[in-house]
């Protein structure tokens, strides 16, 4: 009887032993971050590119089935396309922005970073590899022969079926036809320029010459839009976007450092004269655009930062002369950012984005970040903050940053893997000026959140939102994944030097 106990025993141990190890098993993968970020990327690079139509390439699809890892056709491509019109309150994102028959590099520009490192933290060629393939293929292939535009952005991406353009219609128009409208607009700024010169150089810089010759409108005075037409000289005027300006300045200065070439220089020149003669003469503040309702009389706080972020960074690469001017129109920047009234105590507003230009006085409505949008432009003051020291922008940062301390995820309403990435950058960048350990655990909190919102099934591949299933890029998983390796990486090779630049601006 003894001896039946003690086996007893020893059986019920032996399965709790069982248990627990494999709870802990579980758990252990579930932060094994660099395993999950190599998974998706390994699942992209095997099974998420362009393996349709008469051509194939080497470009991921930006919108797939996460379990077949395929395109969506028929009445499944039918279904995720009206999501838009039945369930706005949880997608958020318009169908023209969204391209889902092929590719668009800006839309994977995080994955491409996040290649770049796994070849550094791994060892493997193939990572990097495989992204210079892709890059390289784009700019060869997506270019417009007319205006030396690229098939990438807000409203366009490159059809694996058709080779050719991805465009987004609206409207019926003369004889029940839809409009195409073949829109080149940035999504957001390219940090991969450096890269993209080095694998298609005449491509790279006949692209930068196309940003002058067919979006400016207006070169006497350097007066914008952001959309311009990717197939035919159509440029228009009065959108001028200030953190668009940015993305251009920052393409000519990577085409100047190369070329040398006095056009370059001078479309920079143009547009810093242009914006800083449209400050506000009473508070130095830059308007959002001239064809706002308002007469042009309201500033959007992050598109001006954006814009300072770009020239600071592209100074570095032109003239003297030409450098200090750009200087100054960023400072001009900071100087308006740093007194507008954010209101980042527990509680609070959040960040002030859209004020009078004169008064600098919110807007009526949506004039702050809210409580989920608050680590988007905190990111944005770190990255100022690195490139100017102002005790400003890091203590905004760091306000952020604690009011993520103790608050968790509203997930009523359908959260985008990017919104969480944008949250464990955040976390990880304050504990990297502080040293204070509570961010670093926070940002691991947010991460393991992620991960059961978006990858704790069978796909490696994360959901599209927390209430959609499909993957599809224009969410930010792909920030979502650079936010899960720069943890990973700060806490096992803080040594290591990787570069993963934050570009959702």
């Amino acid at each position: 009887m003894r001896i039946k106990q003690i086996m007893l025993v020893m059986g019920f141990a032996c399965v709790t032993f069982l248990l627990v190890s494999c709870r802990k098993e579980r758990e252990e993968d579930r932060t094994d971050y660099l395993h999950i970020v190599k998974s998706y990327a390994d699942a992209l690079l095997t099974r998420g590119r362009d393996t349709y139509g008469k051509t194939n390439s080497p470009l991921f699809a930006t919108t797939l089935d996460r379990k077949t890892l395929k395109l969506f056709e028929g009445e499944e491509l039918e279904r995720i396309w009206y999501i838009r019109l039945k369930d706005w309150e949880n997608w958020r994102v318009r169908n023209r922005d969204r391209m889902m028959t092929g590719a668009n590099p800006m839309h994977d520009q995080n994955l491409y970073q996040v290649l770049y490192a796994l070849t550094k933290i791994t060892g493997d060629a193939h990572y990097a590899q495989e992204a210079d393939r892709t890059i390289e293929w784009f700019f060869r292939h997506c270019q417009s022969p007319v205006t030396g535009l690229m098939a990438w952005g807000e409203h366009m991406g490159w059809d694996f079926n058709t080779e050719t353009l991805i465009t987004w219609r609206k409207g019926k128009h003369h004889g029940g036809k839809m409009q195409e409208y073949n829109t080149h607009e940035f999504a957001r700024p390219w940090v991969l320029w450096e890269r993209s010169f080095e694998l298609a150089p005449k491509q790279c810089e006949r692209f930068a010459a196309g940003l002058w010759d067919h979006q400016i409108g207006d070169h006497s005075t350097g007066n914008f839009s952001r959309h311009a037409n990717y197939e035919i000289h159509q440029t228009f005027v009065d959108s001028e976007y200030p953190r668009h300006g940015g993305f251009y300045i920052a393409t000519w200065a990577q085409a100047y450092s190369r070329t040398k070439d006095a056009m370059f220089a001078k479309a920079i020149d143009t547009l810093v004269d242009y914006f800083d003669g449209r400050r506000s003469p009473q508070s130095g503040a830059l308007p959002a655009e001239s064809a706002l309702r308002s007469g042009g009389k309201v500033l959007w706080s992050t598109s001006n930062l954006s814009l300072a972020i770009d020239l600071w960074d592209s100074a570095e690469k032109m003239p003297d002369e030409l450098a200090r001017k750009m200087r100054q129109c960023a400072s001009r920047t900071d100087d308006v950012f740093l007194k507008l009234g954010h209101d980042l105590k527990r509680g609070g507003k959040g960040f002030l984005l859209s004020a009078h230009t004169d008064t600098l006085q919110p807007q009526e409505q949506g004039a702050y970040s809210g409580p989920w949008g608050h680590a988007g432009p905190a990111n944005l003051c770190l990255l100022r903050y690195r490139q100017v020291k102002l005790d400003g922008y890091k203590k905004l940062a760091l306000d952020a940053a604690k009011l993520y301390l103790n608050s968790k995820p509203e997930t009523k309403f359908a959260l985008h893997p990017g919104t969480l990435g944008h949250i464990i950058y955040l976390m990880v960048g304050a504990y990297e000026l502080t040293g204070q350990k509570q961010y670093l655990a926070r940002a691991d909190y947010f991460a393991q959140r992620a991960i059961e919102l978006f990858i704790s099934d069978d796909s490696p591949l994360p959901k599209a939102t927390s209430k959609h299933t499909h993957y599809e890029a224009v969410t930010g998983g792909d920030t979502l994944m650079m936010a899960l390796l720069k943890l990973w990486a700060t806490k096992n090779r803080p040594d290591m030097k990787l570069r993963l630049v934050y570009c959702d601006r």
